[in-house]
């Protein structure tokens, strides 16, 4: 979750930045959202980990000016998945302890992205609206495992560190209500990813659901 939150600051610092690139007669729109994230990896090699979390999506799209709408642009995106546990471990033959150890996973997304937004009044691009949306490319996923063996006779603890890339592909659908300056909704999305995901083999799937808000620069 640390990993977590220190990608939404620098992310929230990259778009801010990026806030006075938007050209004259360009319509652009900036889109915040949060919400619930569940991962499934390819092999949990039996280690411990949480596969329910939060994440955070930050998009920057351009509305073309063409027949068919189009928004075309980038977001930043990101999930965690943090847990802890009470382990009881022999200390020797008559005595025991207790330690806590942890996990923490994350995925990092950047995403070159395209969407077809299709409103209620198209002219003014307000009213209720649906918005289906496609995005793919680099992930970068890093976990932190704590973990303890014990034989008869001994007990060790360690912790696994990985960190690797793959290539993800992200179809979404976002719904909601739009004002002109700004959009308020749902949105929900699935992930496949192929790559180096250490321990947890090379593919991993992510599904999540959440709410966003949109504003019109």
């Amino acid at each position: 979750m640390r990993r977590l939150a220190r990608a939404v600051v620098l992310a929230s610092a990259f778009f801010g930045a990026n806030h006075g690139l938007t050209a004259r007669g360009q319509t652009a729109d900036f889109t915040f959202a949060l919400g619930y994230s569940h991962i499934d990896l390819g092999s949990s090699d039996n280690r411990f980990y949480n596969q329910d979390g939060g994440y955070f999506d930050m998009d920057f799209a351009f509305h073309l000016d063409t027949e068919v709408p189009l928004n075309v642009g980038f977001g930043f995106t990101g999930s965690g998945y943090y847990d802890s546990d009470n382990v009881t471990f022999r200390l020797s033959a008559t005595t025991t302890a207790t330690t806590t150890i942890f996990s923490d996973v994350g995925f990092f997304a950047f995403e070159p992205r395209v969407s077809i937004p299709i409103y209620s009044e198209p002219g003014s691009r307000t009213g209720f609206f649906v918005r289906p949306r496609l995005g793919m490319g680099l992930l970068i996923d890093s976990y932190a495992i704590d973990h303890v063996e014990q034989s008869i006779s001994h007990t060790s603890f360690g912790t696994d560190y990985h960190t690797g890339v793959a290539f993800e592909i992200r179809p979404a659908l976002q719904a909601g209500f739009s004002w002109g300056p700004g959009e308020l909704g749902a949105e929900v999305s699935y992930m496949a990813a192929w790559g180096d995901f250490g321990a947890f083999g090379s593919d991993a799937q992510e599904f999540r659901a959440g709410a966003f808000y949109t504003f019109r620069l």
